[in-house]
């Protein structure tokens, strides 16, 4: 893998690190507090036939609002083509207008990302049909890992995630053709089912499932559910942060595992490139957006409004400055480990 490429991984495995490491450097005790988006990042940013947003709420949860600022801002200066040093503050600029905007006015829809608005689906990725004759990502992990469909597991996990959803009655029209069982990102199981009409004729689409066991970080001080059950609360933070994006999102519990559940897109696209000053600003203008917004939607307490209103005046400079230093600080640990991986592949080759 590149080095930049490489560099970026590492930043994103470090998130809870980062987090662990923030109060530190600032007073959490008295940042308002708000339903926060957790891990921003521009590999979480997508594109759907819905529109585009920064999806993927694993982590989300109650938390101090700077946290996502530092996360995204880090984020964002680690994906620039040029190296050293951090953002422009003409692209930061671009953030603070359009957070500040729509969290005075949430009622205003987040900005679409630019360089994603007019990418149009392949050929493959028209309808779910095609998406799985093409054995696609999630078609090729089902695929590669099969799974009885008339196994107790598979039954009752299926049932159990329709039945949150009211909607049995799907099975009525749909059968199961195919389900896997697949390892995810952060070692949680992914069930994926492939549901079928049941009238060859139909012109109805298929649809891709994706049931997977929820990541549920520790409870602490600062950073804490609102949820008993982790797939509620990541369905809470799709509606707030991007409302609408998500299909057939749904939650239950099977054998004393939570797991939350939602239909596999076609059409997905995300920005794997490296990022120049104008699309620097652009994805700055468009994550802020839906960070502010969504920051207002999830406070509980309206009176919380003008304290986080006074917060980001007073302090957006303070949180500015420590995601430049986390961003340092991740590059000198990223090269440190990189000289150490060198030296012992060196020491096997004596």
């Amino acid at each position: 893998m590149p080095r930049k490429e490489a560099r970026y991984l590492f930043f994103r495995l470090a998130g809870p690190i980062m987090q662990a490491k923030l109060q530190r450097f600032v007073d959490l005790s008295k940042v308002p507090t708000t339903f926060i988006h957790g891990n921003p990042h521009i590999d979480n940013y997508v594109r759907t036939s819905r529109g585009s947003a920064m999806m993927d709420f694993d982590r989300s949860r109650m938390g101090p609002y700077c946290w996502d600022i530092i996360r995204f801002l880090s984020s964002l200066s680690l994906r620039r083509e040029d190296s050293g040093g951090f953002l422009d503050r003409r692209v930061v600029e671009h953030f603070i207008d359009a957070y500040y905007t729509h969290f005075l006015h949430p009622e205003i829809p987040h900005k679409q990302l630019k360089m994603l608005k007019d990418a149009k689906p392949e050929k493959w990725q028209v309808s779910t049909r095609d998406y799985l004759k093409a054995n696609k990502k999630w078609a090729r992990k089902m695929h590669e890992f099969p799974l009885d469909v008339r196994s107790e597991t598979a039954v009752s996990l299926l049932h159990k995630f329709l039945l949150s959803r009211n909607e049995l009655g799907l099975l009525n029209e749909y059968y199961v053709d195919e389900v896997g069982l697949t390892p995810g990102s952060l070692g949680k199981k992914h069930y994926i089912y492939s549901l079928l009409p049941k009238n060859p004729d139909s012109r109805i689409d298929a649809i891709l499932l994706d049931i997977k066991e929820v990541y549920a970080e520790k409870n602490s001080r600062f950073f804490y559910s609102p949820f008993d059950h982790h797939g509620l609360r990541m369905i809470e933070a799709s509606k707030i942060f991007a409302d609408g994006m998500e299909e057939r999102l749904g939650y239950c519990t099977h054998n004393g595992k939570q797991y939350w559940g939602r239909q596999i897109p076609s059409f997905a696209v995300k920005v794997k490139k490296f990022l120049n000053k104008d699309e620097l600003s652009d994805f700055a203008y468009s994550v802020g957006s839906e960070l502010g917004k969504g920051h207002r939607k999830g406070l509980k307490d309206p009176a919380m409004v003008d304290i986080i209103d006074r917060d980001f005046q007073q302090n957006f400079d303070r949180y500015y400055k420590i995601s430049k230093f986390f961003t340092f600080e991740i590059s000198l640990a990223f090269e440190a480990m990189r000289r150490k991986i060198q030296l012992y592949q060196d020491y096997k080759g004596w």
